[in-house]
């Protein structure tokens, strides 16, 4: 398994597995679901978009996609009203969005893998902190970037997609 910069050609692969994601949260209505929805959030366009900006990657065995993951500089507007341990400027930040792991392999270590990755992306690329959030039920996610060495900063809300949202903030510090 290795995690690769995402090519044109597995765009279309990421997207459909975002909709087999998001179905799977569907249809595992016990399950503590990130608050995604087919067809909103993640989509093919999202994962297109990240492909066009560099920022998408995959986890591939052989041919086949296990998960994805998008990392850049791009914070959510809400991420300026939480309290983070170290105040830096915007450039020296990096963040993880859309951990995805195909439901064929949950519990074998794909995210794991991917979040792993993202953080020794954003020590090569000089970050001084990662910052990321998840669905503050969502308890899979945050065992995961706990256990990556990710300090949560509880939960907060949000007004995102003209819905208050519940969601926990975690960081990542680099040390000096």
């Amino acid at each position: 398994m290795k995690v690769l910069l995402a090519s044109v050609d597995d765009v279309e692969s990421v997207g459909r597995l975002y909709d087999r994601v998001n179905e799977y949260f569907e249809n595992h209505t016990n399950y503590c679901y990130p608050n995604w929805q087919k067809g909103k959030y993640p989509t093919a366009a999202d994962a297109q978009k990240a492909f066009e900006q560099g920022t998408l990657y995959v986890l591939k065995k052989e041919d086949m996609i296990l998960g994805s993951i998008i990392i850049d500089h791009s914070q959510h507007p809400e991420y300026k009203k939480i309290p983070w341990s170290l105040q830096v400027p915007d450039e020296c930040v990096m963040t993880i969005h859309t951990v995805v792991t195909d439901p064929d392999f949950r519990g074998q270590g794909v995210g794991e893998r991917l979040v792993l990755f993202g953080i020794d992306f954003c020590r090569n690329a000089g970050a001084k902190t990662i910052r990321l959030d998840t669905h503050y039920k969502n308890i899979p996610a945050r065992r995961l970037y706990e256990k990556c060495g990710f300090k949560s900063l509880g939960c907060h809300k949000a007004f995102v997609d003209h819905v208050i949202q519940e969601f926990d903030v975690f960081e990542y510090l680099f040390q000096p």
